[in-house]
């Protein structure tokens, strides 16, 4: 009884391997099946350092966007006719649409994770961004917790038509031959065939609009605009209207009329305060970038390697042993579809040395594909901005 106990207790650390063992490796199989039944394209996350050094700033306060103009008409054609009325905005209104813009810049900047904005009255409450720059330009002006403030002007021109086109269409009347039953027997109509010119009424909906968008970072300590920039965006969608293709024929009759040919498509047009939301964040993707740090998910395609089971452990995220599986099989059989996907997987953990070396053995092997010259110049690029990326994301951290 003795030596069986003695027997049980010097097995029971390789009963416990054992089972973490066949644990691991059967999570391992229930991933590998899980990703064979969706093969979701492989996302990787890039980190972009910003066009201009802001590793000073860390708390960024919201000021005031100010309405330069708002300008926006309404015409329509009304028996011949063009109506143009002028679309006038309240003062609540127009804080409305200058809130709408603020929002979408905040929102962006907020996403990226090396601000932090906070909100203020000190800073809301001025009426445009000239007293914000006055207030600012006083020699040591300082907020407690607050590094810089953002801050912005809009221009809008914006207009809506409710119009209608003519043209001269052929149309085809057409009503086929039939044989009906009358008291006297049985009767043939001819029918009727008969092509003429007519025209045809298209109406249509519009709506266009230019939004100009003025953005600045302003640092209180210095007082100094670190940033700042000007662009405009527009926008134009119609829908009804005579269509570009155009029509041989419009039949009638038994099949479907003119009417049904210039049919509404069930599309809608934007309100205008979507049309600002939407400019505005176009504005901002970009200011965004030129004073942070941006991240974004890269979908990076992989190729059809003969090490199948490496390619499923990537796609659910397993480098580390995806990257033992690609070793072993390339040693002996350097097939550059896996040595690509060995460079991928270097990719994902960073270590971009690594993944370039695969990369150009791949492409060394195969100069007429594509997928690894894009590779190259992704790691390439990615090397580049390193130094400049390290050195904004260290400060952050140091303080």
């Amino acid at each position: 009884m003795l030596r069986q106990a003695q027997h049980k207790r010097e097995g029971a650390p390789f009963a416990v391997k054992a089972s973490r063992s066949c644990l691991r490796l059967a999570c391992l199989w229930v991933l590998l099946g899980v990703a064979a039944c969706t093969s979701a394209p492989l996302l990787l996350t890039m980190r972009t350092p910003a066009e201009i050094d802001t590793s000073q700033i860390q708390t960024v306060a919201v000021g005031r966007f100010e309405v330069g103009r708002l300008h926006a008409v309404r015409r329509a054609e009304r028996e011949g006719r063009w109506v143009e009325h002028e679309i006038r905005f309240s003062p609540a209104q127009q804080e409305a649409i200058a809130r709408t813009v603020r929002a979408r810049v905040v929102n962006l900047l907020t996403a990226t994770p090396y601000f932090r904005v906070v909100f203020t009255e000190e800073f809301e409450r001025l009426e445009n961004d000239a007293a914000l720059q006055e207030l600012v330009s006083v020699q040591g002006y300082t907020v407690s917790g607050v590094d810089a403030v953002i801050s912005g002007k809009i221009w809008l021109e914006a207009e809506r038509i409710d119009g209608v086109e003519l043209s001269k269409e052929d149309l085809e009347y057409f009503n086929p031959p039939r044989t009906y039953r009358t008291y006297g027997g049985y009767r043939e109509d001819p029918g009727l065939s008969l092509n003429v010119q007519q025209v045809v009424w298209w109406p249509y909906k519009s709506v266009r609009g230019t939004l100009g968008l003025e953005i600045k970072l302003t640092q209180l300590d210095p007082g100094k605009v670190v940033a700042a920039t000007f662009a405009t965006r527009s926008y134009a969608q119609r829908i009804g209207g005579k269509p570009t293709s155009g029509f041989e024929s419009l039949t009638t009759g038994l099949q479907a009329g003119p009417h049904r040919a210039a049919g509404d498509a069930g599309l809608v047009l934007p309100s205008l305060e979507q049309l600002v939301s939407d400019l505005s964040a176009s504005i901002a993707a970009r200011f965004v970038k030129r004073v942070s740090v941006t991240e974004r998910r890269v979908p990076v395609p992989l190729a059809s390697g003969s090490n199948e089971t490496a390619q499923l452990l990537i796609e659910v995220g397993a480098y580390q042993l995806a990257i033992e599986q690609l070793q072993q099989s390339t040693a002996n059989d350097p097939d550059p579809n896996d040595l690509y996907n060995l460079g991928v997987c270097f990719e994902a953990v960073g270590d971009y040395g690594l993944a370039l070396t695969s990369y150009r053995e791949a492409w060394e092997e195969d100069r007429e594909n594509v997928l690894f010259a894009q590779g190259i110049g992704r790691v390439e690029r990615l090397r580049r901005e390193l130094p400049q990326l390290r050195q904004q994301t260290q400060s952050r951290e140091e303080s």
